[in-house]
């Protein structure tokens, strides 16, 4: 079992709906924000959603900040809410013009 920033590693996180080209080539990310979400991102959507138990007080506290919804402090808390702020809206912007 490895740990990044308190959190379990699980398999590799992709989001190919909101980010199809990956997290670091989006310009949404920093390189190692793009590479930490890879790592440990599908560990935090299952917290998140409920379809993992929290193993240590770092989960814990994660899925507290998941459930009250409140400002993240840790690193990992904020770049989470990053993510998750970018996936429920992108803006579009048309040329057409009306005459």
């Amino acid at each position: 079992m490895t740990l990044i920033h308190g959190f379990i590693q699980t398999e590799r996180f992709y989001d190919d709906v909101h980010f199809p080209h990956g997290f670091s080539k989006s310009g949404d990310f920093t390189i190692a924000d793009a590479e930490l979400l890879s790592g440990i991102g599908q560990r935090l959507l299952m917290l998140e959603q409920g379809t993992a138990i929290p193993e240590n007080k770092v989960e814990e506290q994660f899925v507290f900040l998941c459930k009250s919804e409140a400002e993240g402090q840790t690193k990992i808390e904020l770049l989470w809410q990053k993510y998750k702020k970018l996936t429920r809206y992108k803006p579009f912007h048309s040329l057409h013009r009306c005459a």
